[in-house]
């Protein structure tokens, strides 16, 4: 699963980045095809992206998923929200229920069954669940191999190696505006031939949020799981 599905699905592991070995011998380097206009354009966009992304002190955004498995059958589109932070900080709002990471701790509500799982923010960093303001910052810093215009509004399509940043996927591509500063749609496809497609409906990076967005009252009545 990817970004913001990941997201959603948060007690699910991210894909773990693989150090690869350095190899015996030294390697035969093919010469390099002259980038095109479009791609120079949009690696000039990615770079500009990744250090805006970067340096926010918060990020808000808005998404709308769509996903369809390998065999064709498209899943109910899922809306949501993501706000992060500093220190691993994160409030996430999607169809299933609730996400909130102070740095320290991480709540899952998950209304349907009124359930409330906790813990420990280092171990869920671990497997994936803190780093939802992470994914789209290693999804920018993926070397771009080919881009072009598409549509009537000249919008920036842009192919990258999912490879470049350790995410084991089929395939990675990134839509940004036509004048390159906004992410318009991320698309991805997995080994088991899984696509998913996120629309942003907005990104902010002068997002203010308050110290209680990143708090999390137990509701009343609710079974809490406490794996810390």
């Amino acid at each position: 699963m990817q970004i913001f599905q990941k997201c959603a699905r948060i007690s699910g592991n991210l894909i773990v980045c693989t150090l690869l070995g350095m190899a015996s011998v030294l390697p035969v380097h093919a010469a390099e095809t002259p980038a095109s206009p479009a791609l120079k354009e949009a690696r000039t966009a990615l770079a500009a992206l990744t250090e805006k992304h970067r340096t926010a002190a918060a990020v808000s955004l808005s998404f709308e998923s769509r996903a369809e498995g390998a065999d064709g059958n498209p899943m109910p589109p899922v809306k949501g929200n993501l706000v992060t932070a500093d220190s691993g900080r994160f409030r996430l709002q999607h169809a299933q229920g609730l996400v909130v990471c102070d740095g320290e701790t991480v709540w899952q509500y998950f209304p349907s069954t009124k359930q409330v799982v906790i813990r420990s923010a280092s171990e869920s960093n671990a497997n994936g669940s803190g780093g939802a303001g992470g994914i789209l910052l290693r999804f920018l810093q993926a070397r771009a191999t080919s881009a072009g215009k598409s549509g009537k509004d000249g919008t920036l399509r842009v192919v990258l190696d999912p490879g470049s940043v350790g995410e084991s996927l089929d395939s990675l591509i990134l839509t940004l505006s036509a004048d390159g500063r906004t992410v318009r749609q991320v698309e991805t496809q997995d080994p088991a031939g899984n696509r998913v497609s996120y629309a942003l409906k907005s990104l902010r990076y002068d997002a203010r949020p308050g110290r209680a967005a990143f708090t999390f009252k137990v509701p009343s009545g609710v079974e809490t799981v406490d794996m810390r």
